[in-house]
């Protein structure tokens, strides 16, 4: 069931990097086995250089000798978990393009800094720059818009919408897609079929491309234009950015077609600032990716599955949202929503201050909506939530799949490194009051795990 609100608003994620460099001395003793070269040159690769190399949006840290003097900042950063930019908590949900620190990560890490950060005497690792080449290969077709577009030096982010002909003589089925834009000046983009709304994919400076499911695709009718929703911010010169987007097409028609759903929330009478949408599956779909769009002053952001059996998931927790970042969340796997499951999306929003919240592109005829908005959403089935205020954006596909429990739940690692470190044990003192913890987070969210529910852990909590 859909519950319309007023106005819909973008949901992004995180600050860049603000802080001025400052140098960890060298006189500070090495106390770390964790080396540059060896554990931190990979890692500044898989999380941060998609962003923070020469002709990127931010200062390089591609080198020992760019990194080093950054590297309190890059501890700041880390700890208050504002880079890499993800907000969602780990343990909800599992997503292709999670650049969040894994626990691991973020231990090789703040070991390197605080142990003297040590460069290690072996090479480090060549980076290779998937921004350079098409990653899924030659695509089928490759359009440009019109005109360039101008970003001003120094603009603040903004959102900017493009429209691209695709040039197509008859209906095709898209089974991906990719896109170009300047590196330089792009923080986030989503496309759509301009008219129609029909959400198409998402790009991020850490994944540019949406690849469906084996035997999935969406229908491109002939003579579409696509709308791209871009976030700009401005470099240090001004820049003139021609995007290129790729499309792949599949060789048949799809035995899965995407569909997509706009879920509109409502305020809740009962509690200000609390905004709840909910959808019920009529018939069986899997779930494989959502999309959030948030106003300023969102505080938090819960998505929970309820099944006809009883069984529940939360698969998207968002404690501190943000606007410079915008994502898609894209699963692992898609997610099986047996017919008759809800979908439950609930924010809890603050009154906005300040500046107001960078302007979404509006719609255009025949799109719809009331108010700023986004057609967006991630992949398949898409589901987005609106609200006086909000929306969220959900995709799956319209085959059935037999259910699937969720054990993905990264915290227990955690636990037995932290044990490690403490010197302590699952049933004395800290180590005790965080298995407690752990097991009451998913005993409230109805969170299937064999490490956190089984009935071995239940001595210690007698």
């Amino acid at each position: 069931m859909l519950r319309h609100g007023i106005t819909t608003l973008v949901f992004v994620l995180v600050f860049a990097w603000t802080l001025l460099p400052r140098p960890a001395y060298p006189h500070n003793p090495t106390t770390t086995t964790v080396l540059f070269n060896r554990e931190i040159a990979a890692l500044l690769q898989r999380k941060c250089v998609q962003c923070h190399a020469d002709g990127k949006l931010a200062m390089p840290l591609m080198t020992y000798a760019e990194a080093r003097p950054w590297a309190e900042a890059i501890k700041e950063q880390a700890l208050s978990r504002r880079m890499p930019p993800w907000p969602a908590e780990r343990g909800f949900g599992a997503f292709s393009n999670d650049i969040g620190l894994t626990p691991r990560e973020f231990e090789f890490l703040t070991s390197w800094i605080d142990g003297g950060v040590p460069e290690g005497t072996d090479p480090a690792p060549a980076f290779v720059d998937h921004g350079d080449h098409w990653t899924l290969g030659t695509p089928d077709v490759v359009a440009s818009p019109p005109m360039p577009s101008a970003i001003d030096a120094r603009s603040a982010p903004a959102f900017r919408r493009l429209t691209i002909d695709t040039g197509l003589t008859h209906d095709a089925w898209v089974r991906a897609i990719d896109f170009k834009p300047d590196p330089r000046v792009a923080r986030g983009a989503f496309l759509s079929v301009a008219g129609t709304g029909q959400y198409l994919g998402g790009w991020t400076p850490w994944l540019s491309s949406t690849e469906l499911p084996a035997d999935a695709a969406f229908k491109l009718p002939a003579h579409a234009r696509i709308a791209v929703d871009v976030m700009y911010s401005g470099a240090s010169q001004a820049v003139s950015d021609t995007p290129h987007l790729a499309l792949y097409f599949a060789s048949a028609p799809a035995a899965t077609p995407v569909v997509t759903t706009t879920l509109h929330a409502a305020a809740d009478a009962k509690t200000p600032g609390r905004l709840v949408a909910d959808f019920k599956a009529t018939d069986a779909r899997a779930l494989v990716s959502m999309r959030p769009e948030l106003p300023a002053g969102t505080r938090s952001l819960e998505i929970k599955l309820m099944r006809p059996d009883g069984s529940r998931d939360v698969l998207l927790w968002v404690k501190d949202a943000h606007q410079l970042w915008p994502t898609p969340y894209v699963f692992r796997k898609p997610v099986p929503l047996p017919a008759g499951s809800i979908l439950q999306a609930v924010a809890y929003v603050e009154p906005a201050s300040g500046a107001d919240l960078l302007a979404s592109p509006k719609p255009r005829s025949g799109e719809g909506g009331s108010g700023p908005r986004f057609q967006l959403a991630a992949l398949s089935l898409v589901l987005t939530i609106t609200a006086s205020g909000w929306v969220v954006r959900t995709a799956g596909l319209h085959y059935q799949m037999n259910l699937m429990t969720f054990y993905d739940r990264n915290e227990w690692v955690f636990v037995d490194d932290w044990l490690v470190k403490q010197q302590s044990s699952p049933t004395t003192g800290g180590g005790k009051a965080l298995v407690r913890q752990l097991r009451e987070d998913a005993l409230e969210h109805t969170t299937v795990n064999p490490y956190l529910l089984s009935p071995r852990l239940d001595q210690w909590f007698r």
